[in-house]
């Protein structure tokens, strides 16, 4: 496993418990910390300028329903505020009723921006949501637009990561191209071992403190 990630979605989070969250993930050394464009601003003063961690902001959560310029708008504003990453949320509305043209629009029109400011664009899908085929085609038309970082799902929905790590797998088989980061929950050590033994995934984003400190610490007793 190439990527460990830390994402913190709690919507009743205060700016103190933020704060001592970001510096717990941030003694695990993760890739990336993502947070709401919101909660950036903060999370910038906390991060050393030489940490290799880096500042990521999800757009559009959980369901990615807005329109395009309020996505827009608010990836300048992530960005305005200290983001390196943008994690879009997939524009479920578009993508269920299979209007592939309007994804497209999407992607080219934010894609642009972002490589305007030199900040790297991810997608978030929702296998949850989305058929494996829908999956299939989604992974298919970002990989067309070179975008190389997918996440299976927002994270909003409580899964089963042995679910996530099989819609990521299977996704990768069709479209090996991709880095897919894996994101369901984990909450015991057997899950912890499982997902760091037997999981040939690219990478796996943690969304608590206790997940992110089982899997470092499996993955050190492993090295």
């Amino acid at each position: 496993m190439k990527q460990i990630e830390f994402g913190h979605y709690d919507i009743a989070s205060n700016d103190n418990e933020i704060k001592e969250i970001i510096l717990q993930a941030l003694k695990f050394s993760p890739q990336t910390i993502s947070l709401f464009p919101h909660n950036l601003k903060l999370a910038k003063t906390l991060i050393p300028e030489n940490s290799h961690t880096k500042l990521s902001s999800i757009i559009d959560y959980p369901y990615g329903q807005s329109d395009l310029k309020t996505r827009l708008s608010n990836v300048e504003f992530a960005i305005k505020n200290g983001a390196k990453i943008i994690e879009m949320v997939a524009p479920n509305y578009y993508l269920c009723n299979r209007k592939y043209d309007k994804f497209r629009e999407d992607i080219s029109t934010i894609r642009d921006f972002c490589e305007s400011q030199s900040v790297e664009i991810r997608y978030v899908l929702e296998y949850r949501v989305f058929t494996l085929d829908l999956m299939y085609k989604v992974a298919q038309i970002l990989s067309g637009f070179k975008i190389q970082t997918i996440y299976p799902s927002t994270g909003q929905f409580l899964d089963d990561i042995s679910d996530n790590i099989i819609a990521t797998v299977l996704v990768n088989k069709k479209v090996p191209e991709l880095k897919i980061i894996a994101n369901g929950n984990i909450w015991n050590d057997k899950q912890a071992i499982n997902v760091c033994k037997n999981s040939d995934i690219y990478g796996l984003k943690c969304f608590t403190i206790n997940s992110l400190s089982r899997v470092v610490g499996r993955l050190h007793i492993n090295k």
